[in-house]
């Protein structure tokens, strides 16, 4: 009897010990088209982490160790999968980071995605789906979704308030092909029906005859109950700026929404409708429309970047989150 009581007691505190280990993922295939983009076939084809996706098919494992006195230690690698043919490389990596959680906030290190995307996807009405107008005509405050080599820090949820600082030293940006080091932040407020986002980031250093100003995306979405409206201001660096305004419509297990984002400083619309169907909770079915509209100044400055014609992307697709 001593003997067993003995194992158990050994058990009970190795167990206590043990981090929870989580292998999760994401399934997302779609058949999709691209009509009038140049030097692109408008056939439609097998679609997996691309432009009419709801978003990357990926894999990943994520380990929390509980340390006692209220902090925790987490460790998460994500990386893509390309459903259509099973490849995946380590160049694809999403998550790559190691944080430490406590009543003090958190703080992480490694490749992430930034402060600057959490910003954004605190009001966004898809969820930065691949397809989201958002995020196609503005980027996420005008960058990408990912910083590699970042440092941040996290505050406490204060009453619905948050705020996160995220930085890369001058050698890692440089290394990460950049010029020098870069600030990315975000201060957001999620209570009740109501979300808002401030996101910002800026590099010290830019390519020569490039904007040196800041990047802002300033946005919130409220829920009536019935809908949910969002709308945003955007004020990317150079000549990029405009706003955002869309709707979202639950209707049983349907959800329906229109979103349009409109970017002033290159006179271009883009639109955005999207129906999706909950099979489970797990489970989505969906198509979705996007025009990807023609600048009207397709001639100046970083308005060069822009499409020259209404491109139009359509696609049907599933997601499973597992």
């Amino acid at each position: 009897m001593k003997k067993t009581l003995i194992a158990l007691a050994v058990l009970a505190a190795s167990s206590a010990s043990m981090a929870q280990v989580t292998l999760y993922g994401v399934a997302d295939l779609s058949i999709g088209s691209v009509n009038n983009k140049a030097g692109q076939k408008s056939d439609a084809n097998l679609m997996t982490n691309d432009t009419t996706n709801d978003g990357n098919s990926r894999w990943g494992i994520k380990v929390v160790e509980d340390l006692g006195g209220g902090m925790k230690a987490t460790a998460q690698f994500e990386q893509n999968i390309d459903y259509s043919t099973g490849g995946t490389t380590t160049a694809d990596a999403r998550y790559a980071y190691l944080a430490l959680d406590g009543g003090f906030g958190r703080i992480k290190a490694g490749r992430t995605l930034t402060p600057a995307f959490f910003g954004v996807v605190a009001w966004e009405l898809t969820g930065a789906a691949n397809f989201s107008v958002v995020a196609n005509q503005f980027g996420f405050a005008g960058a990408g979704s990912r910083n590699s080599r970042e440092l941040s820090y996290t505050t406490p949820n204060m009453g619905g308030f948050s705020a996160s600082l995220g930085y890369v030293t001058e050698l890692d940006g440089i290394e990460n092909g950049g010029l020098g080091s870069k600030f990315d932040m975000n201060a957001i407020y999620a209570a009740g029906p109501l979300s808002v986002g401030l996101s910002y980031w800026k590099n010290d250093k830019v390519a020569a005859g490039a904007s040196t100003d800041g990047n802002y995306a300033l946005g919130a979405s409220y829920n009536f109950g019935s809908f949910i409206l969002a709308g945003s201001y955007q004020d990317p660096a150079g000549a990029q700026q405009g706003w955002t305004l869309g709707a979202s419509v639950p209707v049983g297990a349907w959800k329906f929404t229109v979103d349009v984002a409109q970017d002033t400083g290159s006179d271009d619309t883009d639109y955005l409708l999207y129906a999706g169907y909950s099979l489970s909770k797990r489970t989505t079915m969906y198509a979705n429309y996007r025009r990807d509209g023609k600048s009207g100044k397709i001639a100046s400055g970083a308005a060069a970047l822009k499409s020259a014609a209404d491109v139009d992307y359509t696609g049907i697709g599933i997601r499973m989150n597992f």
